[in-house]
């Protein structure tokens, strides 16, 4: 226990309690576990032979956990006896927040059922959202040229355990074959997972370097010097700033395309479509003949927003992006970057920072923020012209 743990312990009794039992509870969970299909390679075979016409029928991994006996712990946790009102309120809206991840996770696969509780916690597209990615999409082609793909899934190992010796983070970076995409992190083990039989090009290695080591392990690890676990386990809605911040640390990198920005913003058009209850095999069309994307990249991207039953998360990619762009010139790093904060609460977490000590000075910091390299770049003026 850190000085500041036990400072608090002492000064709010109630807050230190609730925070170590809400970690002790989700720190068991991971969304992301429970939501990639197993069967996505026999779908993918299946719906090419029915020439694109069949509905995939995706399964899951069986969640272990009790999430009945979880929730009814969590929703016993007596946040109201917080002391420091305004930490009473984030407390509570955590729980709340967690009742949705909780419910995400107890009805992967169920259609609607899972569809309600992903806009419960992660939203629908707005308007303003869908007509942002459009005019990216009105400003950039399909038939641009990509980097070369010449790089394996082995490399890619490699290059990313060569990256995280700017950190020493104690991570395992190994290639599996149960994930949708080509990159994922886990934060529990904590881990950086890369798709077998996969295809790299030298830009995109640099992207998801930045992305998951320089973002999420970065947060990943300085959460654990907080003297408070919220930072590890997240505030509300910490999903959008925390992938808004791994796609800003791909741009400032120079390493943020137009094929990666259209990506994004075809996202977003896709959980508009999940959300008005579109069919798979129409989306997967639109990318085709509307878009110009390969069916192998337009079958992942549709798998995306379609598993589980409309997993809107992938939207806040694109919506986390533009609400650090337009924030300002005094964007709080340290507070995003403490842990999986969400900008949102910034705000509250600091006016409980003046009363607590709850923040630590950051052990690590995200090496892109100081490079500025996206700047000046066609990506950077497609921005510029699109907000």
């Amino acid at each position: 226990m850190t000085q500041d743990s036990k400072a608090i312990e002492q000064i709010a009794p109630r807050l230190y309690q609730s925070d170590q039992k809400l970690h002790q509870l989700l720190s068991k969970l991971e969304l992301l576990q429970y939501i990639n299909p197993i069967n996505s390679e026999k779908e993918r075979l299946k719906f090419y032979r029915s020439r694109y016409y069949y509905e995939p029928d995706f399964r899951y991994p069986k969640c272990q956990h009790n999430l009945s006996k979880i929730r009814k712990q969590l929703n016993s946790i007596k946040v109201h006896k917080i002391e420091h009102p305004i930490a009473q309120h984030l407390y509570e809206q955590t729980i709340w927040y967690f009742n949705g991840i909780l419910d995400c996770i107890s009805t992967v696969g169920q259609g609607r059922l899972f569809l309600n509780s992903s806009l419960k916690t992660f939203g629908a597209p707005s308007h303003s959202e869908l007509q942002f990615a459009h005019r990216i999409l009105e400003k950039t082609s399909s038939d641009q040229v990509s980097d070369q793909l010449i790089f394996s899934t082995n490399d890619a190992v490699k290059y990313m355990k060569d990256y995280n010796k700017n950190y020493g983070f104690n991570v395992t970076v190994e290639g599996v074959t149960h994930i949708t995409s080509k990159a994922m992190v886990s934060n529990r083990l904590p881990a950086v997972f890369l798709r077998k039989n996969q295809k790299f090009s030298k830009n995109e290695m640099v992207a998801l370097a930045n992305h998951e080591i320089g973002v999420h392990l970065v947060t990943t690890f300085n959460a654990k010097n907080q003297p408070l676990k919220i930072y590890e386990f997240g505030t509300p809605f910490n999903v959008e700033s925390q992938e808004g911040l791994a796609v800003l640390s791909e741009y400032y990198s120079g390493s943020l395309t137009l094929t990666r920005l259209r990506e994004l913003a075809l996202r977003v058009i896709l959980a508009d479509r999940v959300v008005k209850d579109y069919s798979f095999s129409s989306s997967f069309d639109l990318l085709l003949t509307t878009y110009g994307l390969d069916r192998d990249t337009a079958f992942k991207m549709v798998t995306r927003l379609y598993r589980g039953g409309g997993f809107t998360k992938d939207r806040l990619y694109l919506s986390g992006l533009y609400q650090l762009l337009t924030y300002g010139n005094d964007l709080p790093l340290d507070w995003l970057l403490a842990g999986k904060t969400s900008l949102a609460y910034v705000d509250l977490i600091q006016e409980i920072g003046d009363d607590i000590p709850i923040i630590q000075p950051l052990k690590y910091q995200s090496l892109s923020f100081d490079q500025n390299l996206g700047l000046g770049t066609e990506v950077d003026h497609i921005l510029k012209a699109c907000i």
